[in-house]
C-alpha cells in the first residue's frame, strides 16, 4: 500500500496546481485501466459524475404544472445531512432544479444544526426531524424506519398522492425522475386484490432474484399511503442482528433490512407467506416494479464507488443475481418460472453459480465482489 501512497505523494509534488493534478490522476487512471484489461476477462469503466448541482438530461416541462392535485408527488430525503462535498445540499438544490413540479422533504435528525436547516430551508426544502432511536437496529434500520415514516408522514400532510423515497447519501441526476416513475407506474397497474393503490417501484440494487422478499430499498417510489404502511414496522429490538455470511442457508437466516422490511409489510397487509421462489418471482412480477439504476443515472458514492459498474455483471450470475428491469418484465409478462429451487441454493455458498450450467462468477470474481 505504501508504494501507491507515495505514487500520489509524487504526483501532488510535481503538480500544484489543481486543474494539472486531476490531469495527470485521470491519465494514470487510464493507464492502469489498459494494464489490468491486458490480464483480466473484464473491461473496467470509469465515469465522472459532478459535485455540483448538475442533470444529465434536459427538463423537458420546466413551466408551471399542468398535474391535478391528485397527481401530486413529494421527493423524501432521509438520513443525516452529508456535508463532504456538499453532497446533501447540492443534492437537494439540484433536485429542485430538475423536479420542479414537487415537494422536497428532508427527513433528518434533530442534532442538525439551526444554521444548516436554514440553509436547506432557503432552498426551498421542508425540514422535518426526529429523536434518533435508542436502538439502530442492523445495518441502522431502525435509523432508516424513523426517518423515512417521518418524511412520508409529512408528505401525506401535504396532500401528495405519490412520494419518492430517497437517501441524503444518493443523489439522481435524470432530470423529472419524479414523472418518469410516476408515469410508468401508470403503465403497469396493480391488481386490487393486491390491496395495494399502486405499484412499489424499487430499484435493481439490490433486488435479489433469488433471496425471498429481498426488494431494494435505497430508493423506492409508490403512493405515499402504500409507502407510509411499507415504512411503518415495529422498531427491531437488540437481538435482531446481522452479520455477513458466507453459507447461502445462513445468509438466510439474518436479520437482513430488506427482508425484515418486506415481510413485514407482507404480513401486516394480509398477503400469503412468500416462502420459496416461486412465490417471490410472483410477487415481485404482482406488486412490484424493478428499474435499473441507469434508467434515473442514480449515483451512490459509497463503499467502493469507484468501480461500482462491476457490481452488475460479477454480481449477476449467480445465487445474489440482482433483478433487472430486463428479468422483472420477463416476470411480469411471461410469467417464468425459476429453474432451481430455494432448498438447493440453500446447500451453496453465497455467489455461487445458480446449477452447474449456468456461467456463474469464478471464485476470484466471487471473493471481488464480495470485497466490495
Amino acid at each position: 500500500m505504501w508504494k501507491w501512497e507515495w505514487i500520489c505523494w509524487f504526483v501532488n509534488l510535481v503538480s500544484p496546481n489543481p486543474a494539472e493534478r486531476i490531469r495527470r490522476y485521470r491519465r494514470l487512471i487510464e493507464r492502469l485501466s489498459r494494464e489490468a484489461d491486458l490480464d483480466g476477462g473484464w473491461w473496467r469503466v470509469f465515469r465522472d459524475y459532478p459535485k455540483q448541482a448538475a442533470s444529465s438530461t434536459t427538463v423537458l416541462s420546466p413551466g408551471a404544472s399542468d398535474q391535478h392535485a391528485d397527481e401530486s408527488i413529494a421527493v423524501v430525503v432521509q438520513g443525516p445531512v452529508v456535508q463532504r462535498d456538499e453532497l446533501t445540499i447540492q443534492t437537494l438544490q439540484l433536485y429542485r432544479q430538475t423536479m420542479p413540479h414537487s415537494r422536497l422533504i428532508l427527513s433528518t435528525w434533530n442534532d442538525v444544526s439551526p444554521e444548516l436547516r436554514a440553509q436547506i430551508e432557503s432552498l426551498g426544502v421542508t425540514v422535518v426531524t426526529s429523536e434518533k432511536p435508542p436502538h439502530p437496529g442492523p445495518h441502522n434500520l431502525n435509523l432508516q424506519i424513523v426517518s423515512t415514516r417521518r418524511g412520508l408522514q409529512e408528505a401525506q400532510r401535504m396532500g401528495c398522492r405519490y412520494a419518492m423515497k430517497t437517501r441524503a447519501d444518493t443523489r439522481i441526476h435524470l432530470a423529472e425522475a419524479d414523472q418518469f416513475c410516476r408515469d410508468l407506474l401508470n403503465q403497469f397497474p396493480v391488481d386490487a386484490a393486491s390491496g395495494q393503490q399502486k405499484r412499489l417501484m424499487v430499484l435493481d440494487f439490490a433486488t435479489r432474484l433469488y433471496v425471498p422478499c429481498h426488494p431494494a430499498d435505497l430508493l423506492m417510489f409508490g403512493t405515499t399511503d402504500d409507502l407510509l404502511t411499507y415504512w411503518s414496522p415495529e422498531l427491531c429490538g437488540p437481538e435482531m442482528t446481522f452479520r455477513v455470511c458466507d453459507e447461502f442457508d445462513e445468509m438466510l437466516q439474518q436479520a437482513t433490512p430488506e427482508i425484515v422490511l418486506c415481510r413485514s409489510y407482507l404480513q401486516r397487509t394480509g398477503a400469503k407467506p412468500v416462502d420459496d421462489l416461486p412465490a417471490w418471482w410472483e410477487m415481485l412480477a404482482d406488486r412490484f416494479i424493478v428499474i435499473d439504476r441507469d434508467m434515473i443515472d442514480l449515483f451512490w458514492p459509497k463503499y467502493n464507488y469507484n468501480v461500482d459498474q462491476r457490481l452488475s455483471m460479477v454480481w449477476d450470475n449467480g445465487n445474489m443475481a440482482l433483478c433487472h428491469f430486463a428479468q422483472w418484465m420477463q416476470l411480469y409478462a411471461r410469467r417464468v418460472k425459476p429453474s432451481v429451487t430455494l432448498d438447493q441454493l440453500r446447500r451453496q455458498r453465497v455467489h455461487d453459480a445458480v446449477d452447474e450450467g449456468s456461467s456463474g462468477p469464478s471464485s476470484g470474481a466471487r471473493d471481488e465482489a464480495a470485497a466490495a
